[in-house]
C-alpha cells in the first residue's frame, strides 16, 4: 500500500517555488524541505505563513521564536545598507525562509543556539 499526502506535497511545492522567487535554489528548498519533515511545528508555521503571509510566531528554540529570528535579518540587513529601516525592495521573503532554516540549525544542533545567545542577539530590541 502506498501513502499519499496531497498536503505535504503541496506543502513542499510552496516552499520549492517561495525558494525559487527570492532567488534560492531547487536544493536550498529541498535541504530545508528534509529538515522541516524532522518538525511537524514547523511544517504548520510554514502553511500559516503561505496562507496567511505572516508568522505565528509559535514556533521556539530557547529564548527565541521565528520571529525573533525573522526581525534579527532585517535589523541586519538595516545595518548593513544603514538605512534605519526595511524598504521596499529589501526581500523579506528570503528572510523568512532564512529563519525558519536558521531555527532547523538552532533544533538540530545546541552550538548553533550559542551563537544566538550572544550579545548581539540578547540585545536585539534595543536600538
Amino acid at each position: 500500500m502506498i501513502l499519499y499526502n496531497a498536503g505535504k506535497i503541496k506543502s513542499f511545492e510552496n516552499l520549492k517555488a517561495l525558494a525559487l522567487t527570492v532567488g534560492e535554489t531547487e536544493e536550498f528548498a529541498a535541504t530545508l524541505w528534509r529538515d522541516m519533515l524532522q518538525e511537524q511545528e514547523l511544517l504548520e508555521e510554514f502553511n500559516y505563513y503561505v496562507v496567511n503571509r505572516t508568522l505565528k510566531g509559535t514556533v521556539k528554540c530557547g529564548d527565541f521564536s521565528l520571529l525573533d529570528l525573522y526581525f534579527a535579518q532585517m535589523n541586519k540587513y538595516n545595518y548593513f545598507h544603514d538605512i534605519g529601516k526595511n524598504p521596499n525592495n529589501c526581500n523579506k521573503e528570503r528572510m523568512i525562509l532564512h529563519a525558519f532554516k536558521q531555527m532547523v540549525e538552532m533544533k538540530k544542533d545546541p552550538e548553533y543556539l550559542k551563537h544566538f545567545e550572544s550579545a548581539e542577539y540578547k540585545s536585539m530590541d534595543v536600538m
